[in-house]
């Protein structure tokens, strides 16, 4: 949105009010990002000091919106971090006096595609969530571990834009599955600026947008029904060898852990995406009695695990 219009024009909040309505009537949350100062100033380095009163204004108008969430910032960049921070600390602390509670999000350095200096100085506020944006010009899987994911089970942090190109498609699903594993969620841009999800029509997916329509798709399903692994059998049992063969829901690799505890300390790995799983395991103790565990993981990261299962080896 934009930072002048909503200071100095009613029918702009009117509006906002309008689509906020919209999406609420779906269930959904309303992420409010700042975007454009204004139509000269787009994306500035940090606000300006308007938009501390500006979100205090939003704050009071919202306060009641349980579904409402603050995103304070799209891209901090060419910006000292402490600029940054100290600017973000104003901003929350407007949002916070007037609702408390309120969900903000931070944007990282560098266009938001870094969080390690966040990292290294986390804000002291609560209910704050750093954002973090991927690009195919930001960098690959590299990259986004060295700029966010390594911080992921520590730093609490959303995706708030991921995007790409026809070109793009396999870096766009080599991402999905990086952030699937990585048990981050994302929003995808756009439906009607580039990087397009849409063609011109705005209803039929681009390449890129094809992708994030099919993730959500699974993701929703994974939701309801999980991938379902089912039929887990142990067949042609000797006293060194046995083969475990189980059945996915979708498409997915294959891997057994096992071991004589349910430490699993050996494995069994094949990358083929497949609906039917079958490992042979060797090498094994004969008259041992062994634990394992199947694990497959579909083409977008999703991880589907058994629960401990136990066999016997024959003697010999």
């Amino acid at each position: 949105f934009n930072q002048e219009w909503i200071l100095t024009d009613p029918a702009y909040n009117q509006k906002l009010d309008t689509v906020i309505g919209w999406i609420k009537g779906f269930g959904a949350y309303v992420l409010l990002d700042l975007q454009w100062q204004n139509t000269s100033v787009e994306i500035p380095p940090i606000p300006d000091t308007a938009a501390v009163g500006m979100w205090s204004l939003l704050a009071e108008r919202y306060k009641d919106e349980p579904a409402f969430l603050y995103d304070i910032h799209n891209e901090a960049h060419d910006i000292s971090f402490m600029a940054w921070k100290q600017r973000a600390v104003e901003i929350i602390e407007a949002i916070q006096e007037v609702h408390p509670k309120a969900l903000i999000l931070v944007s990282g350095m560098s266009w938001a595609s870094d969080l390690t200096e966040w990292a290294g100085d986390p804000l002291p506020h609560d209910n704050i969530i750093y954002s973090v944006h991927a690009y195919p010009w930001l960098g690959g899987q590299n990259t986004w571990e060295n700029n966010f994911g390594r911080f992921a089970g520590d730093l609490p942090m959303f995706v708030g834009e991921l995007g790409g190109e026809e070109a793009d498609v396999t870096w766009g699903k080599q991402l999905l599955a990086y952030l699937s594993r990585k048990k981050l969620g994302w929003a995808a841009w756009s439906w009607v600026d580039k990087p397009y999800l849409t063609q011109s029509d705005r209803e039929t997916p681009t390449a890129f947008g094809a992708i994030i329509k099919a993730t959500l798709i699974r993701l929703d399903e994974n939701e309801r029904y999980g991938n379902e692994i089912s039929g887990i059998q142990v067949q042609y049992v000797t006293a060194g060898r046995a083969t475990i063969i189980w059945k996915t829901r979708n498409q997915a690799d294959s891997k057994v852990r096992y071991g004589i505890t349910t430490a699993y300390t050996d494995s069994v790995y094949a990358p083929a995406l497949l609906t039917s799983h079958s490992m042979k395991l060797t090498g094994l103790n004969p008259a041992t009695s062994y634990h394992f565990q199947v694990e497959s993981v579909d083409e977008i990261g999703l991880v589907t695990a058994s629960g401990d299962s136990t066999f016997m080896t024959l003697t010999e």
